[in-house]
């Protein structure tokens, strides 16, 4: 029994040995095929921060790019060096920056030291990746159809998604949930991954902002809070509709009266206007009594401004009495 149990333990020993002498002579071989092209300092392996690995063995190929003037056929040669012991199928394992270090520098050597490294990598043995480009070209095929029912001229910027998506097999996809309801500025996205049956494993979320360029009122010069507007204060000019603070006034409507200063080049909001009343607090308006059988007019003062059509409170010249009448014109408030 103890003979069996010490054959088992020098067999492992054996292979860890034989493992790290592989490790050692595929360093130098890497090491001689950099130096025989002559380009050691001119091109480095960007590491990636997630990648899927195929075999037994992760390739050198399937986790870093290179990066620089490297040669095709070196490049070839590199990328199928086995490195280590690739991860048990089933979920992604992850190491962290030292970790990937010492793991580089065991089996690749001085060529290790031309990597870049991420502050992690996370490995999964078989599946699928969609990296962060894949994710924002899935966005905008999705979304850009829906840009035609926003104003002016819209567009896609600031992506914010996930740096990488692992897939558990090649059957599995990731779509962007609805509705998608864009409107000037950041937007949240919705992602799901799912089975071929529709079935969601996951969901993930990101986020895009969206550019609208239109043409929008803004002041040709000063305004103050009170002053009616007149068409010789107004031009127009191209700008971004995600970075105002509220929607534009879309030029149409009117008499208008500003309701809140608004300084020259500046945007007029659909909040900086309001209607011009019809009757002015202080103005002097008749207070028309209306009955069946009666009609009594009584001059009077307007408390507030208002509208025509809508409620004011109105002062008795003669009783100094206030009473509220709504608005029939600019001389006149009917008091019921």
């Amino acid at each position: 029994m103890e003979s069996g149990t010490q054959n088992s333990g020098g067999r492992a020993i054996a292979r860890v040995i034989l493992a790290a002498l592989a490790g050692i002579v595929l360093a130098l071989a890497l090491v001689q095929l950099a130096e025989a092209a002559g380009e050691s300092t001119g091109w480095r392996l960007r590491i990636k921060d997630a990648a899927v690995v195929r075999g037994d063995a992760v390739l050198l190929g399937e986790i870093a790019d290179p990066v620089g003037p490297l040669d095709p056929a070196l490049w070839q040669k590199l990328a199928a060096s086995r490195l280590w012991e690739s991860p048990p199928e089933g979920r992604p394992v992850s190491m962290t920056k030292p970790k990937l270090q010492q793991a580089m520098a065991a089996y690749a050597g001085e060529l290790s030291a031309l990597c870049i490294y991420p502050a992690s990598i996370t490995l999964q043995r078989g599946g699928a990746i969609l990296y962060e480009d894949d994710l924002r070209s899935l966005v905008v095929k999705t979304l850009t159809p829906h840009l035609g029912r926003l104003p002016g001229e819209a567009s896609f910027s600031d992506f914010r998604l996930p740096a990488s998506v692992f897939l558990n097999h090649s059957g599995q996809n990731v779509e962007l949930e609805g509705p998608f309801d864009l409107v000037p500025g950041r937007c949240t996205l919705r992602l799901a991954v799912k089975e071929m049956d529709g079935v969601v494993v996951r969901r993930l979320t990101g986020t895009v902002f969206v550019d609208i360029w239109a043409n929008v009122p803004t002041a040709s010069s000063p305004m103050n809070r009170g002053d009616i507007l007149s068409p010789g204060q107004i031009t127009f000019e191209r700008k971004n509709l995600a970075h105002l603070r509220e929607a534009p006034w879309d030029g149409k409507g009117g008499p208008w009266r500003v309701v809140r200063p608004i300084g020259a080049g500046q945007t007029i909001h659909v909040g900086d206007l309001g209607v011009v009343p019809a009757v002015t607090r202080g103005a002097t308006v008749t207070m028309l009594y209306e009955g069946k059988n009666f009609r009594l007019a009584i001059p009077g003062e307007a408390m507030a401004d208002a509208a025509i059509g809508e409620s004011v409170a109105v002062r008795n010249l003669q009783s100094k009495k206030q009473v509220y009448g709504v608005v029939r014109d600019g001389l006149t408030v009917v008091v019921r």
